[in-house]
């Protein structure tokens, strides 16, 4: 609904958004497709379709044929109008990508960081990052028309600042998508990381033709995204989904955002791998010797997985025990909120089948039985960080401002 002062511009744009977020949505629909769900005429409909052409976001191509035998014309995202570029920061390394307006990755790039990173050393990686990712757009003759950052912590999307990044000393009220955009000259978004997951699995995963769900974000930290009716719910001050600083252990360990006893403290990768190295260093007998050697400096997440996966009972008894946890925390956020699914992601669950079924039992055990009875829980056979599709799809959403 606009107001009496939403100029025509405004509404043009806003009407040009909820198309293409209709298009993102179905992948192919007609122009009466859309007229039904957004309730606008057909005459309104076909100007916005135009300039949504015209700009080249959106293209029109032949699928099947309409009542009559006529052939439909469908109207679908044109990726010939140029690549993202997509990043994500994290605690321990800083990733990007190139990503079409179909969430198609073209290219990658990745760098090691540190946590406590000084703030100016980190936007000089950043920057290294997005030049290196322009130079290969120009090498390909692709056009950028957006840059997109995912990063964990206090961030204000609508006006572009990053208020507080906790693994950066010295980061606070940065505005960064403004000195993105001023460097770069291409409008940049910023989105919560655990929201940017949410937003894949809506668009391009698990979450397709779902307007009630979680995301759960299983890595470096522990993050919700949240969507309600259909729209991604980032909270009043867009500081929504800190599911990994709920508190979960009494007189727990002192955790990075100041509290002591937070769900990541007992849960994250971090959490893991000392956990594992502490144990094996006691002569604890377990199969993922077999996979790291004697130097446990070297042992890797992944194998750690792998054992539990093959039977190990040690790594077993570790993800039992952390599925454990987790499951109790978010029956209670499965008891408020009643969604339609969960869906579990990141390098400490994607392809961990034993975290997995902790989790689920948990879930299902503790949940309301009529909230669990139409409860699905859903997680990757797979590891992929399936963040970059949700930060072009963000791109894509909210281009037109």
């Amino acid at each position: 609904m606009f107001t009496q002062d939403a100029s025509p511009t405004d509404i043009k744009e806003s009407r040009m958004r909820a198309i293409l977020k209709q298009i993102l949505n179905h992948k192919r629909i007609t122009r009466n497709h859309l007229c039904s769900i957004l309730h606008l005429s057909l005459s309104s409909v076909a100007k916005y379709v135009k300039a949504l052409i015209d700009s080249g976001f959106v293209r029109e191509t032949d699928q099947g044929v309409a009542t009559g035998g006529r052939k439909s014309i469908y109207l679908e995202l044109n990726p010939a109008v140029g690549t993202n570029i997509t990043i994500v920061l994290n605690k321990t390394y800083l990733d990007g990508a190139l990503i079409d307006v179909l969430g198609r990755e073209v290219a990658r790039y990745s760098m090691k960081l540190f946590q406590g990173i000084p703030k100016d050393d980190l936007l000089e990686k950043l920057y290294a990052c997005i030049d290196e990712l322009m130079n290969k757009s120009r090498e390909d003759g692709r056009k950028i028309f957006g840059i997109g950052i995912a990063l964990g912590g206090y961030i204000d999307p609508e006006n572009g600042i990053s208020h507080e990044y906790l693994f950066s000393r010295g980061w606070y009220d940065v505005p960064l998508s403004r000195m993105i955009t001023e460097r770069y000259q291409r409008p940049c978004f910023l989105v919560n990381d655990a929201n940017a997951i949410a937003l894949t699995e809506k668009y391009y995963g698990m979450g397709i033709g779902v307007s009630n769900f979680l995301t759960v974000m299983l890595g470096e930290g522990i993050g919700m995204g949240i969507f309600v009716n259909g729209e991604i719910y980032m909270g009043s001050t867009y500081y929504s989904g800190e599911f990994g600083h709920t508190q979960t252990a009494e007189d727990g360990q002192l955790c990075y955002c100041g509290h002591t006893g937070c769900l990541e403290t007992v849960s994250s990768k971090q959490y893991i791998m000392r956990y594992a190295r502490e144990g094996l260093s006691k002569g604890v007998h377990s199969d993922v010797l077999k996979y790291s050697g004697s130097d446990l400096e070297q042992l890797e997440l992944r194998q750690l997985i792998d054992a539990a996966n093959n039977g190990d009972r040690f790594t077993r008894n570790l993800f039992n025990q952390i599925g454990g946890v987790l499951g109790a925390k978010l029956s209670d956020v499965a008891n408020i909120f009643n969604p339609e699914l969960i869906i579990l992601r990141g390098e400490v669950i994607d392809g961990n089948r034993v975290l997995f079924e902790a989790i689920e039992r948990e879930v299902k055990n503790l949940t309301l039985r009529p909230i669990a009875q139409a409860l699905k829980v859903l997680y990757s056979e797979k590891f992929e960080d399936s963040r970059f599709k949700g930060i072009g799809s963000y791109i894509l959403l909210n281009y037109f401002l």
